[in-house]
Formats: C-alpha cells, structure tokens, sequence
C-alpha cells in the first residue's frame, strides 16, 4: 500500500506540473499575440517576397516597403490583336495589410491587388475606340489583371480577348476583287467550300492544303492564281503573316503587278498565311457580276493596312538578230515582238486613326523582259578561194591589179578602189561586175554594192549598228 501511495502521489505532481506549464506557455503565446501579433514560420512568402520568422506588424512594414519598389517596375500589357496597351501604374493599388491579414505560416501567399475599373474604362476608351466594353467585360478585365498581379511576377501580360463576350460585333478587316469573265464549274465549288472558312489563332492557312482537303475537281492554275492573288490583296489589308507566296515567269493576265500569288500544285508553289491574333477570323469568297470577291470578318484591328505600289522599273528588252536563207535582200521578219521587263516594289502605310505611324516594305517583284527577235536574211558570197587569195597577195605586194576568176576577163581593178581595202574583189574594168560582186556574203562585216557601183547601205543604216569587227552591238 505504501508504494502505490507513493506513486499515485509522484502522478498527480507530474501531471499538475505539465498543467501549470500548458497554461504558462499559453498564456506567454496569447500574451505574444496580443503584444506582437501573429509570427510566421519558416518558408512564408507574400508573392515573391519573403516574411519568414517575422511578426505580422514587421511583416506589413516589409512588405509595404517592397511594394513601393516594385510599384515602380510595374508592367503590365495589354494584349488586342494588333495592339499593346501599357497599363499605367496608377491604375493598379497594392493592399499590405488584406495581404498579410489573409497569409497563412510556411506557405505561398499571393498578393493582393485592386485596379481602378473607372481608370480601365478610360484607357481602353481612349486605346481601343472600335470597341464597346459593357459593365460586365470591365469587370471581369479588371479582376483578371488583378489575378495576374498575385504573383508579383512581372512584366505580365492580358489577353483582352479573352474576357470580352460574344456581344461585340465582328466586322469585314479587309477585301479584294478582281474581274473575271467567269469560271469554271470546279473553281465555283472550291469558291462555296472556301466562303465561311475559319482562320484560326496561331494556325498557317495553306490554299493548295484547303484544296487537296476538298477535292473540288480539276481546277486551272490561271483560275487558282487569279483566287490566291485576291486573297493576297485581302490579307496585305491585315496583320496577317505571309509565309509562303510565289510570283510567275510572266505576270498573269487580270492582275495588277506587285500583287500576284501563283498557285502550281505540280510545282509545288502555294500561298500560306498565318492569323496571329487571338481570335479566328472568317473569309468570305464569292463569284458576283464578272468579280472575284474575298473579305475577311472578324474582330476589328486597332491599326489600318494600307497596301500602296511604291515604284516600277521598266527593263526595255534586247534584240537577238537571226539570219534565214529564206529570206530575200531587204527583207526583215520580226519572229518575236519582244516585251518590256519591269521590276515591281510594294509597300504598306500603318495607320492609326488617319494617322501615319510607319511604312513597311512588302515585297519587290520582278518580271523579266521578253527578248525581241528580227530575222535578216543570209546570202552567201560567191567567191572562191583562189579569187581571195589573189585578193590578200594583191594587198600585201601593193600592186592592187588582181585577175578575177569569177568573171574570167582578165581585166584588173585599181588599188584605189575602196572595196578593195575592205577585202571584198574588186569590179572590172569594162563596166561589168564580177559574179557575186552585188551581193554579201552573210558576214555582218562584209561590204556589198549596188547595181551602179556604189556601195549599198550597211545593216547600220537600217537600224543597226557594228562595230569594227562586223559584230552586232545594237
């Protein structure tokens, strides 16, 4: 009996000890508590700052310290197609102590942030005129940059288009035409699958992709260039990127230079486009009183695309000389007309609210000259060897009186005579011209005579020019 006494007696001390103390040390706590406020353990963080081992009255004056920092660097975009609209500072108020009041020990805690709803209405008003935000759009913007402003985390970035609703009103962007006298039953079904066609975000459009996918029939590539060249205009008048677009050897008959997009599926030659908005957009195609028509619908841009030819170079095409033996003396045939070349710069004006921000350019096409092609006649000199032989030793001896074969009289020329210094046999002394004497030889150099002893008119004099050596310059 006596040692249960005693530890019956050892328990009740143990445990009215641990009593005392349990109420010491909550009391110390509370008092803590009362005195100090709440402390924060290890790993606790307000956004990226942290508050680790702190009190609640020193972690708000922390806090409010680094927020101050970091009101300054505050960058926050907003995000419209093609538009970037800086939110400014003093649309945005941080709160310290809701952000410590709501904190929680050891944990990630977000930062909490008010923005202005009057002020945002303002800027958007001011940025974004084409648009009509109701009550509800700019609430749900201002608590969605709120959200993004949780982290601390800068520069961030709002997608505005994500918070607007389906009450705004899409709107043509942009549309080309070109005439047509018609087209063909194929190239009209390709015309009804491609009318209400989505362009999607982030997504290239392939023309000769849509047409493969829709298997409309056999189309004619004048027919498919005519249709990829309008949708060229059309897209020139967006933001759209142009990622693939191919111009032809000669420009395609309906188009207007600096504006062509060849379409060959042999060849591979296509035209892709990207829509790097934040929406789809719609393209609209239809055959209409001799035009092709494409617009593209969806929600306004905030920038105006205006797509200008800058300036034309004309390349004058060169002319290629042929000779034909069937051809008589005189006589010209022109086998190619020949075109001029000519070189194609294109360029866009940025507008914003009819005023010119920048130009850009677009492209520099070139389309070379078709070369012009004249046929003259050949005519070969009826003069053999021995004849120029008796010619060259005549000039290299200086006695200028050579036999001619050719008419067999045996009469000499003179060395004076100005055909004989060009190398040509000289007439006869009797009045009577040598055989082949009237004529040339099919050497552009050559010399010739007329009935009358005179000399004939070189090729220069018709229009064409030679230089010493009898070759072609012009």
């Amino acid at each position: 009996m006596g040692n249960r006494t005693v530890i019956t007696y050892f328990l009740s001390i143990m445990g009215a000890s641990l009593l005392f103390f349990g109420i010491a040390s909550a009391g110390s706590f509370a008092a803590e508590t009362l005195i100090f406020g709440k402390r924060f353990g290890d790993h606790t963080y307000a956004g990226p700052f942290n508050l680790s081992k702190q009190t609640d009255k020193e972690a708000e004056i922390k806090l409010t310290s680094d927020l101050l920092g970091m009101q300054d660097k505050l960058q926050v975009d907003l995000l419209y197609q093609d538009a970037t609209i800086p939110l400014p500072v003093e649309l945005v108020e941080y709160n310290p102590s809701a952000t410590i009041e709501k904190a929680k020990s050891e944990a990630e805690n977000s930062l909490i942030a008010t923005v202005s709803e009057d002020g945002l209405r303002t800027l958007l008003q001011q940025q974004l005129p084409m648009l009509a935000f109701n009550e509800s759009e700019l609430q749900s913007i201002a608590n969605g940059i709120s959200e993004k402003l949780e982290s601390g985390i800068m520069p961030q970035s709002i997608i505005l288009t994500d918070y607007l609703e389906s009450t705004q009103t899409p709107t043509v962007i942009a549309s080309a035409s070109t005439e047509v006298d018609g087209l063909t039953a194929p190239m009209l079904d390709l015309l009804s699958e491609l009318d209400g066609s989505e362009m999607e975000p982030k997504t290239p459009f392939s023309l000769l992709e849509f047409i493969e996918n829709t298997q409309p029939g056999l189309l004619d590539e004048e027919e498919l260039t005519v249709l990829a060249s309008t949708l060229y205009r059309a897209s020139l008048q967006t933001n759209f990127w142009i990622e693939d677009r191919t111009i032809r050897h000669e420009l395609t008959q309906g188009i207007e230079p600096g504006f062509e997009a060849a379409i060959n599926a042999q060849l591979g030659l296509d035209y892709v486009m990207t829509n790097p908005n934040y929406t789809s957009y719609t393209v609209h195609a239809n055959w209409e009183s001799g035009s092709l028509n494409i617009s593209i619908e969806g929600m306004p841009l905030r920038y105006e695309y205006k797509p200008y030819v800058a300036e034309t170079h004309k390349f004058e095409p060169k002319t290629v000389v042929q000779y034909s033996e069937d051809l008589s003396r005189g006589q010209v045939r022109v086998a190619e007309p020949g075109k001029d070349g000519f070189e194609v710069i294109v360029q866009r004006k940025i507008m914003e609210d009819g005023t010119l921000l920048t130009t850009e350019s677009v492209s520099e096409d070139f389309y070379p000259p078709v070369s012009r092609v004249e046929q003259l006649p050949l005519v070969e000199a009826e003069t053999d060897l021995g004849n120029e032989s008796r010619t060259d030793s005549s000039e290299n001896n200086g006695t200028g009186n050579d036999s001619d074969s050719a008419t067999g009289n045996g009469d000499s020329s003179s060395g004076n005579d100005s055909t004989s210094n060009q190398g040509s046999t000289g007439g006869s002394s009797n009045g009577e011209k040598p055989s082949g004497s009237n004529e040339p030889s099919g050497n552009p150099g050559d010399p010739a005579e007329q009935d009358d002893g005179k000399p004939m008119a070189k090729p220069g004099e018709e229009g064409y020019q030679y230089d010493k050596g009898g070759n072609l310059i012009k």
